[in-house]
């Protein structure tokens, strides 16, 4: 069985490398891919493996993007830290995930699985799968985000955040009137108090489009966006996500 792993995180992938091999030498890992857009590029010029092991948060966007622009017809296994409940649907429509950090036994089970399917010829609609758990995640949107500081609760207005961006797994706002702020939520919870004002460029950043100044075309069809706040890093949206992103901008 050939597979691809889709991993950001080298030492991940090797590890996920190595797991697979030990279950069977039948197995080939034909490469290891770390980012959307290097995905795409390969899987147009490359034939489509028998699996996937794919990570969803990649550094330029989600893996979902992956297969929206390359049709699937092969299984994917997610290998993510998403809550197990909220994933059932992978299992029930028989794609799999495992939850990092996983195990030899994890591994061998879901190993076992794709192989019930492939072998048996299970018929799987991949690509419909695709399309819904990559839909728009459900909104709470909020007013202010609070923020503790010492023995202070700070209620940030949330038309005030201009982006926020996670840096070295701390999450910062920064405001319009100059202000930053470190918060205890994930940028995924902050996302999905937000409104849609504000757009996901890349795991690292979201930024409100009032923030935005103006948007250069970067290389490899990328666009890089510059802001009101200075940041020291470049926010660049991937070449997958672009088109959406101008279309969000224009809205």
């Amino acid at each position: 069985m050939n597979i691809v792993i889709i991993e950001d995180e080298y030492l991940m992938a090797d590890e996920l490398e190595s797991l697979i091999l030990e279950y069977s030498s039948e197995h080939t890992i034909v490469t290891k891919l770390t980012t959307v857009d290097e995905s795409i590029e390969y899987l147009k010029s490359n034939p489509m493996p028998d699996l996937f092991f794919s990570d969803i948060q990649l550094p330029d966007g989600l893996s979902f993007e992956i297969f929206q622009e390359i049709k699937c017809e092969v299984p994917i296994v997610f290998c993510t830290a998403y809550d197990e409940y909220a994933l059932e649907a992978f299992k029930v429509n028989g794609i799999d995930y495992i939850l990092k950090p996983f195990d030899n036994n994890t591994i061998i089970e879901t190993l076992r699985k794709v192989d019930r399917i492939i072998n048996h010829h299970v018929p799987q609609d991949f690509n419909s799968i695709i399309a819904e758990l990559s839909g728009t995640p459900k909104k709470n949107i909020k007013k202010n985000i609070l923020i503790f500081k010492g023995e202070k609760i700070i209620p940030v207005n949330t038309q005030q955040i201009a982006l926020i961006h996670l840096d070295s797994s701390v999450t910062y706002i920064y405001t319009f009137d100059g202000e930053k702020y470190a918060s205890d939520q994930s940028l995924d919870t902050l996302e999905s108090n937000l409104n849609a004002d504000f757009y996901r460029i890349n795991r690292q950043f979201l930024v409100n489009r009032n923030a935005i100044n103006h948007v250069s075309k970067y290389f490899a069809r990328k666009l890089l966006v510059e802001t009101q706040i200075e940041i020291h890093e470049d926010i660049i949206v991937s070449k997958a996500k672009a088109s959406d992103f101008l279309k969000w901008l224009q809205d």
